[in-house]
């Protein structure tokens, strides 16, 4: 099936995403594609929205439906050289957020840790905020308490090799507490991801975990990463075309080394565009098996963020105190003029080593999703860390075909976009730079900005 005839052909829908299409209508899952306008001057690709319209209407739990853009999570993007892999893209996503927020009231287990016993993985094991954070009001948080049950939810360990129980808080959007004992978290989408191979779904739901916990701290500890070069020739040329198209005179993509104690690739990409007054500087981030795949998917995504950045920067209030940030794109819009480029000064300036791609870790060549996915684990499971994968799978994502997951790793560094609920009280924050040779901030010196990435 293709959704747009004019697309060029030989590239093709790939068949893990072709049955998507079946849920575009105009009373379907996704009720609209819409092809996004690419700024001139700026890399082309095409871009596309998914609307979930009101999800609302046929969620039993979401019958007060209100939807936010600001608040991100929802109406999938995708992009690619094809504009029909792009709008499938678009599809996938947005059925990977609708089925975040398809929580079933009835499915959930009322209890405290203690009454699930040692299958529970209680509030306590997963990042905490710092007591200066909880003390303060405005984080909207509250440090859990044991003695007050709170709702669960079954999911895998695939590090036990058994059910385990977890917060129904830590696994869906759009989850508004119902105990005192789950305003320990702010819900973000981390580790969410839908495929039709389920092991793929996995990989990926793992890949954005170790992401954006590299992201996290990157921004927080101000780590001084190495540049990472490459030449052309060493991308594969179904990736290399990306790149290709992604150059542009008007935008300098600085790529740097962000693999952490992980063994994990991970890039990180600063977009530097001197004679834009909203988005002079930019960031994005990708994790790969391969890195030649994750720089591709870093020019495509950049292209997305700066699309949906400027459609919303009209709308953005400055005035707001930085500190009071809550939405995903506001800590992007605050560090996008050209007179905040000194917040990246960290990667800007002063000597630091640069690396190859060779450099970087990967499993063996030609790996497939059940051999990259031990790959995977062993590496997290080297660095002390549990991977837990909740089934998010709707009626609606079986009738094409595809698996929704949600992967957990409670060691992990989570990525908040709520300025004073940073978590800044998680040890992975202050002990991970010190196992990859950075200094440390303690937590009076952590980077006093609102995140950047979005």
């Amino acid at each position: 099936m293709r959704l747009f005839e004019e697309a060029p052909q030989g590239v093709g829908v790939p068949a893990s995403l072709a049955t998507m299409g079946r849920l575009v209508s105009a009373h379907g899952v996704v009720s609209r594609l819409n092809w996004l306008p690419v700024t001139e001057g700026e890399s082309f690709f095409p871009i596309f929205s998914g609307s979930l319209g009101n999800p609302g209407a046929v969620l039993i739990a979401h019958a007060d439906w209100a939807h936010d853009p600001s608040s991100g999570n929802f109406d999938g993007a995708g992009g690619a050289l094809d504009p029909d892999v792009a709008a499938h893209l678009a599809i996938a996503e947005s059925l990977e957020r609708y089925s975040s927020c398809a929580w079933n009231p009835s499915t959930l287990i009322w209890a405290t840790a203690n009454e699930l016993g040692a299958d529970a993985i209680p509030p306590t094991a997963w990042p905490a905020l710092s007591d200066a954070e909880f003390a303060d009001p405005k984080s909207m948080l509250i440090p859990p308490d044991p003695r007050v049950p709170l709702r669960w939810l079954e999911a895998w360990s695939l590090t036990r090799g058994r059910k385990v129980f977890v917060p129904a808080v830590q696994v869906y959007l759009k989850f508004p507490p119902e105990s005192a004992s789950e305003r320990y978290t702010h819900p973000v989408s981390t580790g969410c991801a839908a495929h039709s191979d389920p092991i793929a779904a996995v990989v990926n739901g793992l890949l954005e975990v170790v992401e954006r916990d590299s992201i996290a701290l990157t921004w927080l500890q101000r780590l001084r990463l190495p540049r990472l070069e490459f030449d052309l020739e060493e991308i594969a040329l179904e990736h290399r075309n990306y790149i290709v198209r992604g150059r542009n005179p008007n935008i300098r993509t600085l790529l740097f080394d962000a693999t952490t104690d992980y063994g994990i690739p991970v890039i990180y990409g600063l977009q530097l565009a001197d004679h834009d007054p909203v988005l002079a500087q930019t960031v994005a981030a990708t994790c790969d098996v391969d890195p030649g795949r994750a720089i591709a998917k870093l020019w495509r995504e950049a292209a997305s963020l700066r699309i949906a950045l400027r459609a919303l920067a009209p709308g953005f209030l400055p005035d707001v105190p930085p500190q009071d940030t809550l939405s995903v794109t506001g800590g992007a819009l605050l560090a996008g003029p050209p007179d905040r480029r000194h917040l990246f000064d960290f990667l800007l300036e002063g000597e630091r080593p640069t690396r190859r791609l060779a450099d970087l870790p990967t499993p063996a060549p030609a790996a497939n999703s059940v051999q990259t996915l031990s790959w995977l684990l062993d590496q997290m499971h080297a660095a002390g860390c549990e991977v837990i994968v909740a089934d998010l799978t709707t009626d609606e994502a079986r009738q094409v075909g595809a698996t929704v997951v949600r992967v957990l790793v409670p060691q992990a560094m989570p990525l908040s976009f709520a300025h004073r609920a940073r978590y800044l009280g998680h040890p992975r924050l202050y002990q991970a730079p010190t196992a990859m040779g950075y200094p440390v901030c303690a937590e009076a010196d952590i980077n006093p900005h609102p995140q950047p990435f979005a």
